[in-house]
């Protein structure tokens, strides 16, 4: 028998067995529901189950719909919660190995990314991998939406292409013709991966109400794949089919928001995807965040004094004593707001709260009419001067505004979060949630949902393999990754010289656009850190900031080290075809050593 058959064989068979085995994991430590957590775990869990169409209260349209759609997904298949948290890892893993396979061509790479974002440890974490909530999903869905990006652009006209040996450095198609035939089969395959795209992209979208980071990113890599038609120098009708098929993530991620409104529009009178961050109670929240006021700071928002002014300039408003009355002296207020002033973003849920315990919410359409009136009110008192805007840096208007000391600050936190992409043991709580045995309908409910039987809600799955087998594994695995993550740091930097040297001192092709990919992906972990601390610097509490950041930025630092591996394997077998060896190096003439001798 051939040996490389053999090994290829052994090989696999080693990939079956760390898939199963991280499947077992899925079922060991298993989702867990807080069904108690009326603004969070049950407020998504209640979008997907019967009667929600037909509530209508200060809570119905309080967060974006994803979950709940992710939820009737799921159960429509027929899978358990457990079941479908695997797959989503699953399909990652396979979607970001067949970009790398398609990028870079290396069977071992291919391998180790497969299973580096299969047993990622952020899927064991409490908060951020088996608690049953959105930001579970926002790990497995960026690995698997960068993956699909770099699919798209690569596809049909591949940013890089070998000339057929493995050790050949590569050449950039993007800057040659194109004289291969483009054929049906590769425009059905990019088809289908420019719908899975924008779906996914529509996905993460729809699961949160900070979606707005989604769009640069997207807007980026359709003009990348359009400007690589453009030069590809393709007939003008091939070009053309390539394309329109390029505007098909757009176009599925702007229709999946647009039927989503429009299901929201039909049951509830507002074509929006929530009403806490968007429409006219949001416009309500940031005018007030918009007042001059020396009281505001990071901790305090909206000062008892800026919604005083904001009531002053409002006729309506001062129509509404009982709603002026609970927003002064209830909820997270009480028993007064001078005592308790409201931290952080705190309005937007008070607003929502007041309205509703001061019988003035009659249905989502009667609300957003009733504070479009007030919202009037307030840009007029702008505009004539009774009211003054700040003049502090906005970096979202649905955040408190900061002066320049403020935004430097933050520099900090933000250094800490980008660094928890790399070592996250300092915050990592290995999962400890269990499912309640409580007889509340809230948590019954939510438990069918999931497929988990209330009567045995923590079900042990294998004998041999216990929780707490499990919970120390995932510890041992974020010991291995905060290792195997500081290595391809050190990767990634030696890339970067590696490939400015094959570029400008031996004046070959080097894998330049995937060091820059991987960089831009940094960054951009880098900036979404920033804007989450400038969020969460009220809470004060390092790990609320870690739950709202890793599950995001984890996936976009963690494929742009793996790239630069990739990269640098390249670079390396064009140094060796080139024969260049250190010796050589240094007895170039315009060697760095040879000048100073």
């Amino acid at each position: 028998m051939n040996p490389n058959t053999v090994l290829t064989a052994l090989f696999g068979a080693v990939l079956v067995l760390l898939t199963g085995a991280r499947l077992m994991m899925s079922l060991t430590l298993h989702m867990w529901y807080a069904w108690v957590q009326g603004a969070d775990d049950y407020l998504l869990m209640h979008q997907a189950l019967k009667g929600y169409a037909s509530s209508d209260d200060s809570m119905t349209l309080a967060k974006n719909p994803g979950y709940g759609y992710w939820i009737r997904l799921f159960s429509k298949l027929g899978l358990t919660a457990d079941l479908a948290q695997f797959l989503i890892w699953f399909a990652a893993s396979l979607i970001v190995a067949l970009a790398f396979q398609k990028l870079f061509g290396k069977p071992v790479l291919t391998a180790i990314v497969y299973v580096y974002v299969l047993w990622n440890p952020i899927a064991f974490e409490n908060w951020l991998g088996t608690r049953f909530y959105r930001n579970s999903l926002f790990a497995p869905l960026t690995f698997l939406l960068v993956g699909l990006l770099i699919l798209f652009i690569d596809m049909v006209i591949p940013i890089r292409s070998r000339n057929g040996k493995e050790s050949d450095a590569p050449q950039h198609a993007s800057s040659r013709v194109q004289s291969e035939k483009v054929t049906w089969a590769q425009l059905f395959r990019f088809v289908l991966v420019a719908v899975g795209v924008g779906a996914s992209a529509c996905l993460m979208y729809l699961l949160r109400e900070d979606s707005v980071w989604l769009l640069p990113m997207l807007l980026f890599v359709l003009i990348v794949k359009i400007v690589i038609v453009i030069r590809a120098n393709l007939q003008i009708a091939t070009t053309c089919i390539i394309l329109l098929f390029s505007l098909l993530p757009a176009l599925t991620l702007i229709a999946g928001i647009a039927v989503s409104m429009k299901v929201n529009q039909h049951y509830f009178g507002v074509a929006l995807l929530n009403t806490r961050t968007q429409g006219e109670l949001a416009g309500f929240v940031n005018r007030t965040y918009e007042v001059d006021n020396a009281e505001q700071n990071p901790d305090i928002w909206a000062p008892p004094s800026s919604i005083q002014q904001v009531i002053d300039v409002s006729p309506t408003l001062q129509h509404e004593p009982e709603l002026i009355e609970q927003l002064y002296h209830a909820h997270f207020a009480s028993p007064d707001i001078k005592q308790h002033p409201l931290r952080g973003d705190f309005l937007t849920w008070q607003i929502r709260l007041s309205v509703q315990s001061s019988g003035g919410w009659q249905n989502e359409a009667a609300v957003q009419r009733l504070f479009h009136r007030i919202n009037t009110e307030i840009d007029q008192a702008y505009q004539d001067g009774r009211l003054r805007k700040s003049d502090k840096f906005f970096l979202s208007s649905s955040l408190v505004p900061r002066t320049q000391q403020q935004i430097i600050g933050l520099s900090g936190q933000t250094a800490r979060s980008f660094w928890w992409n790399f070592d996250c043991s300092s915050q990592y709580r290995p999962t400890t949630g269990k499912n309640d045995i409580a007889t509340d309908p809230k948590n019954i409910e939510g438990l069918h949902k999931m497929d988990v039987d209330p009567a045995n809600p923590n079900p042990v799955h294998f004998g041999f393999f216990t929780v707490n087998n499990a919970q120390n594994l995932s510890m041992h695995i974020v010991t291995i990754y905060s290792v195997v993550n500081k290595i391809l740091a050190f990767i990634f930097i030696t890339s970067i010289a590696l490939s400015l040297f094959v570029r400008t001192r031996m004046r070959q092709q080097s894998e330049g656009p995937i060091i820059i990919l991987g960089i831009l992906l940094l960054m951009y972990a880098l900036f979404y850190g920033f804007s989450v601390a400038w969020f969460t610097e009220y809470v004060h509490d390092a790990y609320v900031t870690f739950f709202y950041t890793v599950g995001t930025t984890s996936p976009f630092v963690s494929i742009g080290l793996l790239l630069a591996l990739g990269a640098m394997q390249l670079n390396l077998a064009a140094l060796r075809d080139a024969r260049v060896t250190p010796e050589d190096v240094v007895s170039q003439d315009d060697s760095p050593l040879r000048t100073l001798g």
